[in-house]
């Protein structure tokens, strides 16, 4: 029960999602380092929340900000070139 993205509800014991980690439960997370995450939040790649002195994380940010890097696969990118190619009006020929 040490996931760092699920605490455990004190009256009933059942899991619960948690919705911000701090920048260490998120790097471990994520499976980066925590001087990558550091620099993904100075660049703002990922957004984060500061309050005080307390950075966090919210998994929703997490998800989006490694969503940017996903690489479709083959099948997907050679769909979306063919619906291009529909789109694409042909150059007029003289």
């Amino acid at each position: 029960m040490n996931d760092p993205a699920t605490i455990v509800d004190k009256g009933t014991g059942a899991p619960l999602a948690r919705l911000y980690l701090r920048p260490d439960e998120a790097a471990r997370a994520i499976g980066v380092s925590r001087r990558t995450l550091a620099s993904w939040q100075a660049t703002r790649v990922i957004g984060f929340r500061r309050v005080g002195r307390t950075i966090l994380f919210s998994v929703a940010d997490i998800q989006a900000a490694l969503d940017r890097y996903r690489i479709a696969p083959i099948s997907e990118a050679l769909e979306r070139k063919r619906r291009m190619q529909r789109i694409t009006p042909e150059p007029a020929t003289k």
